[in-house]
């Protein structure tokens, strides 16, 4: 029998946790009219005319072609963009593949990961051959010193980090990315959703100045389209040349060529996006942190993570997170329970995500009704 340590007690707890928050499956999803302030993606929904590209694509057949495993009409949009190499980037599709695919390319090490973070990000690299280590800040929910790290006995030689930080929705300073970068053979951000936040700046730039750095950012949180993921990495062209030895583009799909003629078209749908986020991500904290019983972690992303109080169980007969949001499933609302997120102790966390002003006053009244008026 396969004996226990910590590296598997890890693996096991993490996966177990993912499985228990997975989405419901569509034939039961179909049949349940929540408002889903679990899901992170643009509140906007998906762009008129991508929706209208999908569906004459399908109807003019192109679906039954072989797509472009290069994923290189995407790589060329995004060149222009960002006015890089085409040679920089590298088509992927959620975040953690995309994670699993930078990190087969390297011989296994520890890999660090500031926690909280998504249980994902662990078993991406631990499924390749890695081992991740949790880096846990005793002072603060942002990502710890590298230094502070070593000092309390870590060693790594890579990391996962995030931009913004998944699910306490705090932005990745540039001083403390370098420091990863000073001492790690490679770094990961995550930033996929780093265009849903108030005033976040991306560190695609500095791909060309460090070769050690890939940046992994994902249009389909950016579209709001999580159910046809689709995402790319960049790098270093000659990072990006050894990573793609390694990556067979069979996760490639046709939409990935048919979402990219599209992206120079949605600078009004991005500016709209702008304007909501900025309104609506203090309006979501203020009204929640007004809320009784509920504490609000400060928030610079479009989702906001909170817990309930002490007094919450004891005052308003809630006992925890899973219990909340249960009463908010039978009034037609759903959350993201936070339980088993690594970095998350207990039972009293939870998500909420930002949707449209209608959207998120129907969610906080019906908060204050589940807390107070059944009390």
């Amino acid at each position: 029998m396969q004996a226990f340590n910590s590296f598997t007690d890890l693996v096991n707890g993490i996966s177990a946790s993912r499985q228990e928050s997975s989405t419901l499956p569509y034939d039961i999803r179909a049949e349940i009219d929540w408002v889903d302030f679990s899901c992170t993606a643009n509140p906007l929904g998906t762009p008129k005319r991508v929706k209208e590209a999908i569906s004459h694509a399908i109807a003019e057949g192109d679906l039954s072609f072989l797509p472009n495993r290069d994923g290189s009409h995407l790589s060329r949009t995004l060149a222009r963009y960002y006015e890089m190499p085409a040679e920089c980037f590298l088509a992927g599709t959620s975040s953690s593949s995309m994670i699993a695919t930078i990190a087969q390319a390297y011989r296994p090490c520890n890999v660090g990961v500031p926690t909280p973070a998504p249980a994902d990000y662990f078993l991406s690299v631990a499924n390749v051959g890695h081992n991740p280590l949790k880096l846990q800040n005793p002072f603060s929910l942002s990502a710890i010193d590298p230094q502070l790290a070593f000092s309390k006995g870590l060693t790594f030689d890579a990391a996962v980090l995030a931009n913004p930080s998944y699910p306490c929705a705090r932005l990745l300073s540039e001083s403390t990315l370098k420091r990863y970068l000073e001492v790690c053979n490679w770094v990961i951000i995550d930033e996929s959703k780093v265009n849903l936040t108030l005033g976040g700046e991306s560190f695609v730039d500095l791909t060309q100045s460090y070769e050690n750095l890939l940046v992994i950012r994902s249009i389909s949180e950016d579209l709001g389209m999580p159910g046809i993921p689709i995402g790319y990495i960049v790098g270093h062209s000659s990072t990006i040349k050894h990573i793609r030895k390694f990556a067979d583009g069979s996760s490639i799909g046709m939409f990935h060529e048919i979402v990219a003629k599209e992206l120079p078209f949605v600078e009004d749908y991005n500016e709209e996006t702008n304007k909501l986020l900025d309104t609506e991500i203090p309006w979501m904290q203020c009204m929640l942190s007004l809320t009784p019983g509920i504490k609000v972690f400060p928030s610079e992303a479009n989702f906001v993570m909170c817990s309930l109080e002490e007094r919450t169980s004891r005052a308003f007969g809630i006992a925890d997170a899973a219990d909340l949001i249960v009463r908010l499933q039978k009034v037609g609302f759903t959350v993201r329970d936070l339980a088993g997120v690594p970095g998350i102790e207990g039972n009293k966390y939870f998500l909420v995500a930002i949707r449209t002003h209608e959207d998120n006053e129907k969610l906080i009244s019906a908060l204050r009704e589940i807390i107070i008026s059944d009390n």
